[in-house]
């Protein structure tokens, strides 16, 4: 054995160290984007694979931001305070909140208002086929349901407080009020405590490409939201400490946003090490060709009723590769060792 082959085994062993098993799918680290400030409210274009962020700097301003896929990042000009974003998925409309009302933003990265509001909008989200929005506004805390292209507005009293509200698929609506988190079933008027979720601060609750409910606490603890039976279930953590917010692109790849940083975690369907040992740290003899590349790839989705949705994205969905895969870390080995 080569001293080249040595050090890709060496690699590829802690790789398969750090790996992360939760929920039936296996998560490794890729990379981490700087970024001068904290990270906060994410939210993803899954067609452009666009990341839209606040970011809060030292002095505690606010500014909106884009993640291009090649991690070039850049600032959104806004006529005022930029406060969050959200993205309608299916209509492929990317919104942003300021503290003078709502605007939508284009590919090429102009803005035209949606709506204007009296009020400074903290959180924006849409429902499901993107007819409805929901605002929340500070310091008022209270709710607006916006309808007829932002033409029509209305009190929507039955959410006290819209601290990061999020509508899922079915139109259920989750939000955090006095740092207990609520849902809104659909058809209902009076929101639900959500069991199983930790005392520690949930960052957000995010709906993922494959119509999944997740939450992530401070300490990266990911959790599965049942909607309809208002409880939460513990999958695992991601080992990081001081996450401020949590998103999933179109291949379920996690991004974390701690101070000073965006982490990225690959997501894989099947383990990419199911041929290493922990406990002797060392591979099975196994040729070359049998490895299976180190491909991200998303979950087989859930069929539900919400098939036009499910319809859009799969006509968005793109799979992205790491730019190693084992047979490169390893060619040659695995035919020494038979």
């Amino acid at each position: 054995m080569t001293r080249q082959d040595l050090l890709k085994e060496a690699q590829r062993a802690q790789f398969c160290e750090n790996l992360i098993n939760i929920n039936n799918l296996y998560y490794s680290f890729d990379e981490t984007k700087k970024v001068t400030g904290i990270p906060a409210d994410m939210s993803v274009h899954w067609k452009t694979g666009n990341v839209f962020y606040t970011l809060i700097n030292d002095n505690m301003k606010m500014s909106l931001q884009v993640l291009h896929p090649s991690g070039d990042a850049e600032t959104i000009k806004v006529a005022g305070l930029g406060q969050s974003t959200t993205v309608d998925n299916l209509n492929d409309v990317v919104y942003l909140a300021t503290d003078n009302g709502v605007y939508k933003y284009k590919e090429d990265g102009s803005i035209e208002l949606y709506a204007a509001l009296g009020e400074d909008v903290m959180y924006v989200t849409v429902s499901n086929d993107g007819s409805v929005m929901y605002i929340a506004t500070w310091p008022q805390n209270r709710v607006h349901k916006i309808t007829n292209e932002g033409q029509k507005q209305e009190m929507f009293p039955a959410i006290p407080n819209g601290h990061g509200i999020t509508v899922d698929t079915r139109n259920n609506i989750f939000f955090v009020a006095t740092q207990t988190s609520h849902v809104l079933k659909n058809g209902h008027n009076i929101p639900i405590k959500i069991k199983g979720l930790p005392s520690e601060r949930i960052t957000g609750v995010f709906v993922s490409r494959s119509d999944e409910i997740y939450a992530m606490d401070e300490n990266s603890n990911l959790y599965s939201i049942d909607a309809e039976n208002a409880n939460a279930r513990h999958l695992g953590t991601f080992n990081i400490s001081g996450v401020n917010t949590f998103a999933m692109d179109s291949a379920d790849n996690v991004l974390i946003g701690v101070r000073g940083g965006i982490q990225k975690f690959n997501a894989y369907e099947q383990d990419p090490c199911r041929n290493y040992d922990k406990f002797s740290g060392s591979f099975k003899p196994k040729h070359a060709s049998h490895l299976m590349p180190l491909a991200t790839t998303t979950r087989k989705r859930r069929h539900n009723k919400v098939g036009k949705r499910h319809s859009r994205r799969r006509k968005h969905r793109r799979l992205t590769t790491t730019t190693t895969v084992a047979s490169e870390l390893f060619l040659g080995i695995d035919d020494e060792e038979e």
